[in-house]
């Protein structure tokens, strides 16, 4: 049986890994958006904040997802490992 996923693994999942640098994955209806370099910056109840780093297709600096997303697969993020943290 496979441990159940809740929105409370997600958010020790982005707390434990805040400061690190990530890649983001976000669905937008039909479009699949991939910010690579982006930095959790701080993590709330409902929300976590990441930090855009140089330019992508959005021209936003920082970006709020929720952990909703996460647990629905709207958005995915995946720790950089070779990245060094700033």
């Amino acid at each position: 049986m496979t441990p159940k996923t809740t929105i409370e693994n997600f958010r020790q999942a982005v707390i434990k890994n805040i400061g690190k640098p990530v890649c983001l994955h976000l669905k937008k209806g039909r479009k699949t958006i991939v910010i690579n370099n982006c930095i959790i910056e701080s993590a709330y109840k409902s929300i976590f904040v990441v930090t855009i780093e140089g330019e992508s297709l959005i021209n936003l600096s920082k970006l709020s997802v929720s952990y909703a997303d996460l647990l629905t697969g709207n958005a995915r993020i995946t720790i950089q490992k070779g990245a060094k943290p700033a």
